[in-house]
């Protein structure tokens, strides 16, 4: 195997290679949020002698938000975009190559910045991406339902939905989270009616997932969650995405998409979807499963999955009516191995990160920094959280137990069997990742705080 060959996952420099019908001439391994997707940026020479620069998105150990159909349906919209819909208004990556069995997706590379953030300080310039940007996704939505060939529609919305609460339960069987079932069973009961007209629907819409230079959007990112269905979706998922990347205003947001040809915006269309969206997010948590895949970065992937699960338990208690109390959570003091692990922390923040010249290793040792930070702070306050939730399901449920995992399952069982009413369910429920997010909140850093943004 050569050096380059080396950097990716076993076959999958020779399957590139072979799909772009081309030769790889450099790799660089990249990192990003890494919560579902690995990649590489490549250059290709072509036997006509000329050289391009791509990127690859891949996902080997399909960890991914998608299954195969996704992977199928990402290729082929850039196939479209790239090809006869080119002229759609809808900017994005060239695409080259597809391996399906690696869930590999090649394109040329665009120049632009991904991170919507730096632009906090020239609000001027903000908006104008973020209107280019409802621009072109209200481009996308005008593009009829049976118009991107592989891409196909529905046979209802209703059928849609459904499939999604249905893959939420089923994801949600190996560990009967409480929460997930809640959320599941409101989202069966209050699924809306069918949409006034089915569109391509981006599937991960927002911040972080286009590229922008200048005042314009160069490209839409990350497709593989694209399918046919209700517009709203789109603008549920720049909510939610919003969690981890500050947009612009919502409403604002939302005026520039209507005034740019886009579907009259329905917010109760839109809370639903996000509501979907963030429980379907919340279920695939599968950290401690032995036979799940590795995660590309394991720190920020927890990271994510609990601030998902802090947002839906309030998001549904919201939803239901259900009125949250501030959780009290007791303080401790420094376990007993603190020392060594502020040593390790200033060993990857002050020597290890700035020493690696690998952005990929560089950004799964910040992710193992986190790590590191939620480990110290189980070991300091964990006891006492425990103790604390402990005490609570005790009483709610009116027996005693002798541990937090026994209290936890009995919970879970009451909601499976309707042995408590939703609204204490809820409550409890939000008490519980209250504490587990507090437990992570020095790892998550401004996560911590992140809540949706409001709509109107």
């Amino acid at each position: 195997m050569s050096a380059l060959a080396a950097l990716l996952p076993e076959g999958l420099f020779a399957a590139v290679e072979t799909a772009a019908g081309a030769e790889i001439t450099d790799v660089r391994p990249r990192g990003g949020g890494g919560a579902s997707r690995e990649g590489a940026e490549l250059t290709l020479r072509y036997p006509a002698g000329h050289s391009v620069d791509a990127y690859m998105n891949y996902d080997v150990h399909h960890a991914g938000a998608g299954d195969d159909a996704a992977f199928l349906r990402e290729a082929a919209i850039l196939r479209a975009l790239s090809g006869p819909l080119a002229g759609s208004g809808v900017a994005t990556a060239r695409f080259i190559a597809a391996i399906p069995d690696l869930r590999a997706l090649v394109a040329q590379k665009v120049s632009g910045e991904a991170n919507f953030q730096v632009l906090r300080a020239d609000p001027t310039r903000q908006n104008l991406i973020a209107a280019d940007f409802m621009a072109q996704l209200a481009a996308l939505h005008r593009i009829a339902a049976d118009g991107v060939e592989g891409v196909p529609p529905p046979r209802s919305l209703r059928a849609e939905i459904e499939q999604r609460i249905a893959a939420i339960r089923e994801s949600n069987l190996a560990t009967g989270n409480p929460l997930i079932h809640l959320a599941a069973d409101w989202l069966a009961a209050n699924i809306p009616p069918e949409p006034d007209r089915l569109v391509v629907v981006h599937g991960d819409a927002g911040p972080a997932n286009f590229l922008f230079a200048e005042n314009k959007v160069t490209a839409l990112l990350d497709w593989e969650l694209v399918h046919i269905g209700d517009p709203m979706a789109d603008l549920a998922m720049i909510s939610l995405r919003s969690l981890f990347q500050p947009f612009v205003p919502l409403n604002g947001a939302f005026a520039q998409y209507e005034a740019a040809g886009g579907a009259k915006v329905d917010l109760a269309r839109v809370r639903y979807w996000r509501l979907l969206f963030q429980a379907g997010f919340a279920s695939q948590a599968r950290h401690d499963d032995p036979a799940a895949p590795p995660p590309p970065n394991l720190g920020m992937n927890m990271i994510y999955s609990m601030v998902h699960r802090r947002v839906l338990a309030e998001a549904l208690a919201e939803a239901s009516g259900v009125t949250l109390s501030t959780v009290m959570l007791p303080d401790a003091p420094e376990g007993p191995h603190a020392r060594s692990f502020a040593l390790a922390l200033d060993d990857l923040r002050d020597v290890i990160v700035p020493r690696l010249t690998d952005q990929q290793a560089a950004v799964k040792a910040k992710g193992m920094a986190r790590l590191v930070k939620w480990w110290r702070d189980i070991e300091r306050f964990g006891p006492g959280f425990a103790a604390a939730e402990v005490a609570e399901l005790s009483a709610a449920l009116g027996t005693p137990f002798a541990g937090l995992t026994e209290a936890r399952a009995a919970l879970g069982a009451a909601v499976r069997n309707t042995a408590i009413d939703a609204p204490t369910a809820i409550r409890l429920c939000h008490a519980g990742v209250a504490r587990d997010s507090a437990l992570m909140a020095d790892a998550m850093g401004g996560l911590a705080h992140a809540r949706f943004a409001p709509l109107d």
